[in-house]
């Protein structure tokens, strides 16, 4: 009876699997190979990384890509993949990781080096040439290549003109120094009423721009300890202060800041430039980027912001899926889809550039690597007290070198 009983199950399972086919032989033909990418991005953004899967697809059609979209920021992306992890179930293949994580993603998560992802060290040399060497060493963790350069962006100031020719400004008065930034405001703010600036706020992004631009640091020279107290991090962080406490800018979040400036209701806006694209869908009004102020008598020093595709996978036919990925990832072709979100190529190509991504590209030579917090795990803490004391800096009127003082003792105290 026993016997009976299995032949039956067994002849269930292959009709079930000739019904889905049509042919008891297509389940064991059916050689497709099958990856998972988790990303942050949504709307325009999630669109053109779909389209590019696609085009990936079309040209390899033995192998399927399952994409994930979690919309939100680099880090509530990376918690999510660490629950995923505690609880018990595989890491994706790819996964787009913030380059201000990949301290914390090489030393706790272990993903694949490239050059095991690279069929042979020519593939890997061939595509390195693609980019200019300060970019491929985005990813490069203490001499380990942990993830492909993808998406890339820096930190612009989107301008509305018509505010600006409400206050009886023109583009001669668009700021190129907070100084500027300033006094410009307070005229907007007096002639038009409207809010003169909102600078970008959900992450700590916009701050290692300010603080390394103004001279500072975040980090001791060794890269063990934070380093808060020095004269650049007090200056970006009072300057920020002080926008606020002069009124310029709106008491809201960072998405109502986002409403509020396609609305036409703010005037300045420094954010990433991959936000280009859904600006000029949005905005009824003269939409201009222009370079990031910088502060008086220095120059800029702004953090490569976007994300590298980074691959978790054990498996060798997979590793090798997923090199055909990266590879096409950063092809002309791929870049050509992706930049037009507002996103900088990342490699050397000649892609299509929108006067929008002007001044990002203009400023790349500024760029420096984002920084990473120190101490692994225990940078993901002091990410969370930094953000946190940050706030109450500039939105509440902290004392902004006691505050810093206190939050390096804090911080290095973890370490």
């Amino acid at each position: 009876m026993r016997k009976l009983l299995n032949v039956l199950i067994c002849l269930s399972v292959l009709s079930a699997a000739v019904f889905a086919t049509g042919n008891p032989d297509a389940a064991a033909k059916d050689t497709t190979i099958q990856l998972t990418l988790w990303h942050r991005w949504s709307g325009g953004h999630s669109d053109r990384l779909n389209e590019v899967v696609k085009a990936f697809e079309e040209k390899n059609p033995d192998i399927k890509i399952t994409v994930v979209a979690k919309p939100g920021e680099y880090m509530p992306l990376l918690q999510s993949l660490v629950a995923n992890l505690a609880a018990g179930n595989q890491p994706p293949d790819m996964f787009v990781g913030g380059y201000n994580l990949l301290n914390y993603i090489t030393t706790e998560l272990q993903p694949v080096e490239l050059k095991d992802l690279a069929p042979s060290a020519a593939a890997l040399a061939e595509v390195e040439s693609r980019f200019n060497k300060s970019i491929y060493n985005t990813t490069n963790v203490n001499g380990k290549h942990v993830g492909m350069p993808f998406a890339l962006s820096n930190i612009v100031m989107f301008v509305n003109m018509d505010i600006f020719k409400a206050a009886g400004l023109t583009e001669a008065d668009i700021p190129t120094t907070w100084d500027e930034v300033m006094r410009v405001g307070k005229i907007i703010k007096s002639k038009t009423k409207k809010y003169p600036i909102a600078i970008q706020m959900p992450d700590t992004w916009p701050d290692f721009n300010l603080i390394y631009s103004a001279g500072g640091t975040i980090k001791t020279r060794d890269d063990k300890k934070v380093n808060f107290t020095n004269a650049g991090a007090i200056e970006a962080l009072t300057m920020w202060q002080n926008l606020y406490k002069e009124g310029l800018v709106p008491i809201e979040t960072d998405a109502e800041f986002e409403s509020d400036f396609a609305a036409g209701n703010i005037a300045m806006r420094p954010t990433s430039c991959m936000k280009g694209a859904g600006y000029a869908a949005q905005a009824n009004f003269d939409l201009r980027c222009v370079k990031f102020p910088s502060f008086t008598g220095k120059s800029n020093k702004l953090a490569a912001g976007g994300a590298a595709i980074i691959s978790f996978t054990k498996d060798k036919t997979k590793r090798n899926a997923v090199w055909k990925f990266l590879d096409f990832a950063v092809s002309k072709e791929s870049m050509n889809i992706f930049t037009k979100t507002g996103y900088l190529s990342v490699t050397n190509a000649d892609v299509k550039k929108t006067p929008l991504q002007a001044a990002a590209y203009e400023q790349a030579s500024n760029m420096i690597m984002w920084p990473n917090w120190p101490g692994g795990a225990t940078g993901m803490e002091i990410e969370r007290l930094y953000y946190n004391t940050r706030n109450t800096i500039i939105l509440e009127g902290a004392p902004v070198a006691p505050s810093l003082k206190k939050l390096e003792e804090d911080c290095n105290k973890l370490l």
